[in-house]
């Protein structure tokens, strides 16, 4: 099995992009009586913050699919850049 030569440079850009698209679309509003939620474009976890009139029974949610559709669509970007990289590496030269 051959494993590419920007493969270290892939996880890299994977968990730039991982970080910071979590970081920027994270929503924390719980301590002001909203919801949470980290995850994009499918929300994987979300809190249910506040009051409310009728409590539910588990205020946390995890969706461990949409957490993988995240995870491969990031891996796609960065396997996706790593490679305009390489070409451009390789076009200077």
């Amino acid at each position: 099995m051959r494993i590419s030569r920007h493969t270290p440079q892939t996880w890299l850009i994977f968990s730039i992009i991982t970080m910071t698209i979590t970081l920027i679309f994270a929503k924390c509003d719980s301590p002001a009586d909203g919801n949470d939620e980290l995850g994009f474009p499918f929300p994987f976890y979300q809190y249910i913050g506040g009051k409310l009139s009728v409590e539910p029974e588990n205020r946390s949610s995890f969706n461990f699919i949409y957490l993988l559709f995240n995870l491969l669509i990031y891996f796609v970007f960065a396997y996706f850049f790593a490679h305009l990289i390489k070409r451009s590496k390789n076009n200077v030269h």
